[in-house]
Protein backbone atom coordinates (compact mmCIF):
# COMPACT_ATOMS: atom_id res chain seq x y z
CA UNK A 1 0.00 0.00 0.00
CA UNK A 2 2.84 2.38 0.80
CA UNK A 3 4.30 1.97 -2.68
CA UNK A 4 1.10 3.25 -4.27
CA UNK A 5 0.79 6.09 -1.77
CA UNK A 6 4.43 7.07 -2.31
CA UNK A 7 4.04 6.94 -6.09
CA UNK A 8 0.95 9.12 -5.90
CA UNK A 9 2.70 11.49 -3.50
CA UNK A 10 5.66 11.90 -5.87
CA UNK A 11 3.42 12.35 -8.91
CA UNK A 12 1.24 14.98 -7.24
CA UNK A 13 4.33 16.71 -5.81
CA UNK A 14 5.94 17.01 -9.24
CA UNK A 15 2.67 18.12 -10.83
CA UNK A 16 2.27 20.81 -8.19
CA UNK A 17 5.89 21.86 -8.78
CA UNK A 18 5.08 22.44 -12.46
CA UNK A 19 1.98 24.43 -11.53
CA UNK A 20 3.96 26.46 -9.00
CA UNK A 21 6.71 27.15 -11.54
CA UNK A 22 4.13 28.49 -13.98
CA UNK A 23 2.47 30.50 -11.19
CA UNK A 24 5.87 31.92 -10.19
CA UNK A 25 6.50 33.02 -13.76
CA UNK A 26 3.06 34.63 -13.93
CA UNK A 27 3.68 36.31 -10.57
CA UNK A 28 6.96 37.67 -11.88
CA UNK A 29 5.29 39.18 -14.92
CA UNK A 30 2.54 40.69 -12.78
CA UNK A 31 5.01 42.20 -10.30
CA UNK A 32 7.01 43.68 -13.18
CA UNK A 33 3.87 45.21 -14.67
CA UNK A 34 2.89 46.68 -11.29
CA UNK A 35 6.40 48.06 -10.74
CA UNK A 36 6.39 49.54 -14.23
CA UNK A 37 3.10 51.28 -13.50
CA UNK A 38 4.35 52.55 -10.14
CA UNK A 39 7.88 53.67 -11.05
CA UNK A 40 7.67 54.43 -14.75
CA UNK A 41 9.05 52.79 -17.84
CA UNK A 42 12.78 53.42 -17.51
CA UNK A 43 13.22 53.27 -13.73
CA UNK A 44 11.72 49.81 -13.46
CA UNK A 45 14.58 48.22 -15.39
CA UNK A 46 16.92 48.94 -12.48
CA UNK A 47 14.57 47.01 -10.20
CA UNK A 48 13.62 44.27 -12.66
CA UNK A 49 15.79 41.42 -11.31
CA UNK A 50 14.99 42.30 -7.72
CA UNK A 51 11.23 42.67 -8.21
CA UNK A 52 10.66 39.80 -10.59
CA UNK A 53 12.94 37.19 -9.10
CA UNK A 54 11.95 37.92 -5.51
CA UNK A 55 8.26 37.67 -6.38
CA UNK A 56 8.78 34.46 -8.35
CA UNK A 57 10.83 32.67 -5.72
CA UNK A 58 8.60 33.85 -2.87
CA UNK A 59 5.51 32.53 -4.63
CA UNK A 60 7.19 29.23 -5.50
CA UNK A 61 8.59 28.70 -2.00
CA UNK A 62 5.42 29.52 -0.11
CA UNK A 63 3.29 27.47 -2.49
CA UNK A 64 5.62 24.49 -2.21
CA UNK A 65 5.60 24.59 1.59
CA UNK A 66 1.81 24.76 1.67
CA UNK A 67 1.38 21.97 -0.90
CA UNK A 68 3.86 19.66 0.85
CA UNK A 69 2.21 20.32 4.21
CA UNK A 70 -1.16 19.13 2.94
CA UNK A 71 0.30 16.20 0.98
CA UNK A 72 2.40 14.99 3.91
CA UNK A 73 -0.56 15.36 6.27
CA UNK A 74 -2.50 13.10 3.92
CA UNK A 75 0.40 10.64 3.71
CA UNK A 76 0.27 10.14 7.49
CA UNK A 77 -2.95 8.15 7.02
CA UNK A 78 -1.09 5.33 5.23
CA UNK A 79 -0.16 3.85 8.61
CA UNK A 80 3.55 3.63 7.78
CA UNK A 81 6.09 4.59 10.45
CA UNK A 82 7.28 8.19 10.46
CA UNK A 83 10.90 7.42 9.55
CA UNK A 84 9.80 5.91 6.26
CA UNK A 85 7.47 8.83 5.63
CA UNK A 86 10.30 11.26 6.48
CA UNK A 87 12.47 9.55 3.86
CA UNK A 88 9.62 9.88 1.35
CA UNK A 89 9.32 13.61 2.10
CA UNK A 90 13.09 13.96 1.75
CA UNK A 91 13.15 12.35 -1.69
CA UNK A 92 10.10 14.31 -2.83
CA UNK A 93 11.71 17.57 -1.69
CA UNK A 94 14.97 16.83 -3.47
CA UNK A 95 13.28 15.79 -6.70
CA UNK A 96 10.90 18.77 -6.64
CA UNK A 97 13.85 21.11 -6.11
CA UNK A 98 15.81 19.55 -8.96
CA UNK A 99 12.75 19.63 -11.19
CA UNK A 100 12.12 23.29 -10.36
CA UNK A 101 15.78 24.14 -10.95
CA UNK A 102 15.71 22.47 -14.36
CA UNK A 103 12.51 24.28 -15.28
CA UNK A 104 13.93 27.58 -14.05
CA UNK A 105 16.94 27.17 -16.34
CA UNK A 106 14.65 27.24 -19.36
CA UNK A 107 12.50 30.16 -18.17
CA UNK A 108 12.86 33.82 -17.34
CA UNK A 109 13.78 32.94 -13.76
CA UNK A 110 17.32 32.51 -15.03
CA UNK A 111 19.99 29.98 -14.30
CA UNK A 112 20.63 30.74 -10.65
CA UNK A 113 22.68 28.05 -9.01
CA UNK A 114 20.49 27.96 -5.93
CA UNK A 115 17.08 28.44 -7.54
CA UNK A 116 15.97 24.92 -6.67
CA UNK A 117 17.29 25.22 -3.13
CA UNK A 118 14.44 27.50 -2.06
CA UNK A 119 11.90 24.99 -3.33
CA UNK A 120 13.75 22.07 -1.73
CA UNK A 121 13.97 23.74 1.66
CA UNK A 122 10.34 24.84 1.59
CA UNK A 123 9.32 21.29 0.63
CA UNK A 124 11.25 20.01 3.66
CA UNK A 125 9.69 22.60 5.96
CA UNK A 126 6.15 21.98 4.74
CA UNK A 127 6.47 18.21 4.51
CA UNK A 128 8.11 17.66 7.88
CA UNK A 129 5.70 19.98 9.65
CA UNK A 130 2.86 17.94 8.15
CA UNK A 131 4.44 14.66 9.25
CA UNK A 132 5.37 15.54 12.80
CA UNK A 133 2.26 17.40 13.88
CA UNK A 134 -0.10 16.11 16.53
CA UNK A 135 -2.88 13.87 15.17
CA UNK A 136 -5.52 16.37 16.26
CA UNK A 137 -3.88 19.10 14.16
CA UNK A 138 -4.10 17.18 10.88
CA UNK A 139 -6.07 19.32 8.40
CA UNK A 140 -7.62 16.28 6.71
CA UNK A 141 -10.71 14.73 8.30
CA UNK A 142 -10.60 11.14 9.51
CA UNK A 143 -12.93 10.16 6.66
CA UNK A 144 -9.96 10.58 4.31
CA UNK A 145 -8.15 7.76 6.14
CA UNK A 146 -10.56 5.29 4.54
CA UNK A 147 -8.88 5.97 1.18
CA UNK A 148 -5.83 4.07 2.40
CA UNK A 149 -7.67 0.93 3.59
Amino acid sequence: MFFFAFSGYMAVSLLLTVILLLAALAGMKLSFALAKAAFGGLEVYRLKPLVCDAAGFALASSGTALAQYYLASLLVYTGVDRRTLAAAVFFAGVFCGLFFWRGALLSSLGSYGFSGLTVTLSAFIGGYSGLFQKPGENPWPLAVASLFN
